[in-house]
């Protein structure tokens, strides 16, 4: 009878897992530091890095005598954003793995 070679099972689902799980954890603490609330300083709130994707403010308009506000969320830097972090995170495991190395015997 002849052996086997032994076969090494992978599957694509736990990495993909990983990957997400690590994108949703740089994006969320990229966004957690570079988050500005600064609404009753000067009246804007801005969310987002590198790019921000969500903008909020108030103040007064000369031009209308009154108070005005507005939102701006632009779903494309949203996305940007995430490629970034999901870039950053697998940047992070290519540095990690190269350093990690072989043990040496």
């Amino acid at each position: 009878m002849h052996a086997k070679p032994e076969q090494r099972k992978t599957s694509i689902v736990p990495a993909l897992f990983k990957v997400l799980v690590g994108t949703i954890g740089i994006f969320a603490i990229m966004t957690v530091c570079f988050y500005h609330n600064e609404l009753d300083v000067d009246g804007n709130l801005t969310v987002g890095f590198p790019w921000i994707f969500y903008r909020e403010g108030s103040g007064y308009s000369l031009d209308l005598n009154e108070q005005v506000g507005y939102h701006e969320f632009e779903p494309l830097k949203l996305i940007g954003n995430i490629l970034f972090a999901a870039t950053l995170y697998l940047l992070i495991l290519w540095i990690y793995s190269a350093f990690r190395g072989k043990p040496k015997q």
